[in-house]
């Protein structure tokens, strides 16, 4: 990149019982902050318009100029459930307003203030799924990860978790969903134990799914970081044939 860049100001242009809509006005940096300083114009200012969350646990203060920390709203979870030899990833699907549709996804929600990453991910998979894992039962937490950067500053953690689908408490595990909340389980075989005919990649295995479930009769969307992360593990498996 050719330039640094810095925060002057963010402005609340509208808020939410959820969300708040922002102005943040930024610039490049020179070498000589001083000389940059006076000779500031209007013409080196630029704005951006975003979306903030209003729930999660920076305060408003801080996001007002440079440096700006990341924005932890969520987990998101990436649970792989073992039953004998076989290996499931476990996905949600659920109804999203802003699209209108049924999206297929990873659990994942809101870190409470004050809430570790895995603790929150550990909540969130069992009330959105049943399953129940602990804390020696997290492979592994990301660092701050970007969602939709153009749009919005919130961020996530991807916590990976190792779920045994063997232990009695998840044998017929039973989600705990808040009132409005209508989640679907899905489990994604990612490894059988017995080949069962035509070997398919764990994103077109997906996609019959979502056809034998008739979800794409009524406007169904595969989240992109799924997605991806999928065609990844596609790409790692033909690397290795």
């Amino acid at each position: 990149m050719r330039n640094q860049y810095r925060r002057l100001q963010l402005d609340v242009l509208k808020h939410g019982k959820f969300l708040r809509f922002c102005e943040v006005s930024y610039e490049p940096l020179s070498d000589n902050t001083m000389l940059e300083q006076k000779n500031r114009t209007n013409n080196s200012i630029s704005k951006w318009e975003l979306v903030q969350r209003t729930t999660g646990n920076i305060p408003l203060n801080l996001r007002h100029t440079t440096p700006v920390p990341f924005a932890i709203d969520c987990a998101e979870i990436c649970a792989l459930l073992s039953r004998g030899e076989d290996v499931f990833l476990i996905l949600v699907a659920q109804y999203r307003p802003p699209l209108d549709a049924v999206v297929i996804e990873f659990p994942a929600g809101l870190v409470d203030p004050e809430e570790d990453v895995k603790a929150a991910a550990l909540r969130e998979l069992h009330e959105e799924t049943g399953y129940t894992a602990s804390l020696e039962d997290v492979i592994s937490v990301s660092d701050a990860l970007c969602l939709e950067p153009g749009l919005s500053d919130s961020c996530s953690k991807f916590v990976k978790i190792r779920v045994d689908g063997d232990k009695e408490a998840n044998h017929s595990p039973q989600p705990h969903l808040q009132d409005g909340e209508d989640i679907e389980v899905i489990l994604l075989p990612l490894r059988r134990g017995k080949t069962e005919g035509v070997i398919c990649t764990p994103l077109e295995q997906l996609r019959c799914m979502m056809n034998e479930r008739g979800m794409t009769e009524n406007r169904a969307i595969i989240d992109a970081r799924l997605a991806m992360f999928l065609e990844g593990l596609s790409y790692a498996v033909a690397m290795t044939l």
